[in-house]
């Protein structure tokens, strides 16, 4: 037989054999549950995709999935959740596996915001820790509708839908952050280092939450112990280019005897830089430490504890601080500060600003059984400030020393429900005591004041079938004893008493429309009592640079707001788009508003603000978008906001400008992530000319670019980090930022990061 038609009937005895053989078949099964990052709710009908396969399943209504037919190999498994960051899980499937998932979940029954980019398979506290050399507030700006209201490079703190300051609570590690609040620069006493997650809750969610707060709250929290924390720590170093900044971060992580976690930065920095001139005087000091326990003594009681001090010296921008009227009416507007130096410097002279902030926290919880949970926390915070004003000769003295204690104590109790029902109840008592220490030769901004808080609140949810709704009061009394001193002569010891009532309430649903989509709308009424500053200021704001006048007739605001949102999750979890809405009326809003004319003192001329109630009105959209196409990963996020004085007709001052944030992230072989961002800010167009001291700055766009590179040294891991903002070094002012009235932002900064992990 020729070899050819040999060929043909071999192949041919084959493909008959073959048919006779009955097709591979697999029968490996993968099972698990889906919880939050905290274990303490069950992720009804989470979506759980192969990536390998392109197939998914969905979860049931307690959170568990199986996927049958498995066959051996390599597996990744996406897995998401609307309201969760998507996480990926790889691993090589040989036998039938279970498993335990956890998602750090944002939409607890309300709208809640956070950053959800996920390139190169970075965690969520992995991304913050890239951030930890930035301001706390330039952290969270990567959440959707917030901004920061700026003073210079000094300070910045939260603005969310409009509302800044104190009508805005931060949560500490489940503290409400107590300190000099009423400052817009005094930014925030938290080092960004000890956070693992930052978002916003509202509605019914922030009910729960003490403090002055007329709605949002942010939620600053650190990674939890449990009994899955595991043994390991890090070491990093930053370096910015502008500033010629220095940061040094470590933590070390353990659960022997009991499980802890130890953190601790150093900040170093110097003059900050326009793309035309140093900003003289604006370098930064910072020294924090943070201590984080837990122990289980048993599985129902756990006991929990912290500790961090946060300590800071900051500059202020000498051009700032004007010697008389002509100079300053020259001053704002000009095009470069006075007494800008030519030169770069470490040195921080007056006008600056210390702070040293300490925080302790004890937490008992205890579970009853599966249905109940009882917690107690006491949180106690001292606040040492210390501002200093430049003053003729050799006098280096404190313009402004503040000493403040503050102690909370709050209970809460659990009970979960037959039929997916939850209630929860809590009471919350405040004291705070605020002391202005002798020996600065000037009469105090704020006076002494004792204060003190008493809360309750109760709330109640309920899941039936794809509707899931929830409701919430909250009642708080607010007692003020003001001490203060005359302005006129002869100098007299004036003592005020305060008693305001504030009530709270709010209702919402959400429907799940399809394992895909999600709508929620949820309605809010809560009032604020006025602030010890916003009654009884009275001098020299040194860090905004101006005088700031109370009034102690003022009434507590009264909030109406309503919010509705849908949101769709595709089931790869490579799509995710939320568009959400919101209108609030706010009566006896108090607002901030500069003065036409200047005023000469013995410290310099300043502009003059004072504090008046009025009618205002606040609505806004937001559109998030997080998309993957292929190994490019998109999230884009736009941000609109009005807000309007009803009683004088005309925009309300102080409100972010209309912004779109968009960033691109690509993963090359080899861990290598390179990261595309650009901002775009319109010119704040709500208000004229003539309600400030300077008309809004014009639009702007800035472009930041990054590239990382991890790199695996056996179990451990070295990170390294180049990125630069403001790449195109733009020349801009932002209207939020007060120091826009004397200078330029930053420009250019080249960053280099690396950090060691084990």
């Amino acid at each position: 037989m020729r070899p050819l038609p040999y060929v043909f009937f071999v192949l041919a005895v084959l493909c008959l054999l073959s048919s006779r053989v009955p097709a591979q078949t697999c029968s490996g099964r993968i099972a698990g549950i889906v919880k939050d990052a905290h274990g303490t709710e069950e992720m009804a009908f989470a979506n759980v995709y192969l990536v390998e396969q392109g197939r998914g399943v969905e979860a049931d209504e307690t959170g568990r999935f199986v996927i049958e037919n498995q066959c051996p190999g390599p597996v990744t498994l996406r897995f998401s959740h609307i309201g969760c960051d998507p996480e990926e899980m790889k691993f090589t499937f040989r036998t039938d596996t279970v498993l335990e998932v956890y998602l750090h979940h944002h939409e607890n029954y309300t709208q809640t915001v956070t950053i959800t980019s996920t390139a190169g398979n970075v965690g969520y506290e992995e991304r913050l820790d890239r951030q930890s050399d930035r301001q706390l507030s330039d952290v969270l700006e990567g959440i959707n509708g917030l901004s920061s209201l700026r003073t210079g490079t000094a300070a910045a703190k939260p603005v969310f839908d409009g509302l800044f300051g104190n009508r805005l609570s931060i949560q500490n590690n489940g503290v409400a952050q107590a300190g000099q609040q009423w400052g817009n620069d005094h930014a925030p006493e938290i080092d960004p280092w000890v956070a693992a997650y930052v978002r916003v809750v509202e509605g019914v969610d922030a009910l729960q939450y003490g403090g002055s707060t007329l709605g949002p709250t942010v939620l600053i929290e650190p990674a939890e112990l449990g009994p899955r924390t595991k043994s390991g720590g890090k070491v990093a170093y930053g370096f910015r280019s502008n500033g010629l900044g220095h940061t040094l971060n470590a933590r070390v992580t353990d659960s022997a005897f009991v499980a802890y976690r130890l953190s601790g930065s150093l900040k170093y920095a110097g003059d900050q830089r326009t793309p035309d001139y140093f900003l003289t005087n604006t370098g930064h000091r910072e020294a924090n430490l943070a201590l984080q326990v837990a122990k289980y003594l048993n599985p129902r009681l756990t006991l929990r504890g912290y500790y961090s001090l946060f300590n800071a010296e900051i500059g202020v921008l000498r051009g700032s601080h004007i010697g008389n009227l002509s100079d300053l009416e020259e001053a704002i507007g000009r095009s470069e500060p006075f007494f800008t130096e030519d030169r770069f410097g470490y040195t921080i002279a007056s006008p600056r600003q210390t702070v040293s902030h300490h925080l302790a926290k004890a937490e008992l919880e205890y579970q009853l059984n599966e249905k109940d949970r009882f917690t107690l926390l006491y949180g106690g915070q001292l606040d040492d400030r210390k501002e200093f004003d430049v003053r003729r000769g050799d006098d280096d003295r404190a313009a402004l020393k503040l000493v403040q204690i503050t102690h909370n104590v709050q209970t809460t109790y659990q009970r979960t429900l037959p039929g997916r029902q939850r209630v929860e109840a809590g009471l919350q008592y405040e004291r705070v005591d605020n002391q202005n220490q002798p020996g600065t030769g000037i009469l105090p901004l704020i006076p002494d004041y004792n204060a003190q808080r008493a809360g309750a609140f109760a709330t109640y949810r309920r899941e039936v079938d794809a509707l899931r709704y929830h409701l919430g009061l909250r009642f708080d009394h607010q007692f003020y004893e003001p001490i203060t001193i005359s302005r006129d002569l002869p100098r007299r010891i004036l003592r005020y008493r305060h008693n305001f009532n504030a009530v709270g309430g709010a209702a919402g649903a959400s429907h799940r429309i399809s394992a895909r989509i999600r709508t929620d709308l949820e309605l809010t009424y809560r009032e604020r009592a006025p602030q010890i500053n916003e009654l009884y200021s009275q001098g020299l704001h040194q860090g905004v640079s101006g005088i700031e006048e109370g009034d102690s007739s003022l009434v507590p605001e009264r909030s109406a707001k309503l919010t509705g949102g849908v949101r769709f999750t595709a089931a790869s979890g490579r799509l995710s788009i939320g568009v959400s809405a919101f209108y609030q009326r706010i009566a006896h809003y108090i607002n901030l508003e500069p003065q036409p004319d200047f005023r000469l003192t013995l410290r310099g001329a300043f502009p003059v603000f004072r504090y008046r109630g009025i009618d205002a009105e606040l609505y806004g959209a937001k559109l998030n978008l997080f998309g993957q196409l292929g190994d490019l990963e998109v999230d884009s996020r736009l941000a609109i906001l009005r807000g309007y004085n009803r009683s004088d007709d005309q925009g309300l001052i102080y409100l972010p400008a209309t912004n779109w944030r968009t960033s691109l992230q690509y993963p090359f072989p080899g861990e290598m992530v390179l990261n595309l961002a650009a901002l775009v800010v319109e010119k704040q167009s709500n208000v004229v000319p003539e309600q400030d001291l300077l008309p809004p700055p014009p639009a702007y766009a800035l472009f930041d670019i990054g590239l990382s590179k991890r790199l695996s040294l056996g179990t451990n891991t070295l990170d390294l980090a180049l990125e630069v903002d403001n790449a195109l070094n733009q020349v801009y002012r932002d209207y939020l930022d007060r120091q826009r009235y004397f200078a330029d932002a930053p420009g250019r900064s080249i960053n280099f990061r690396l950090s060691y992990s084990w």
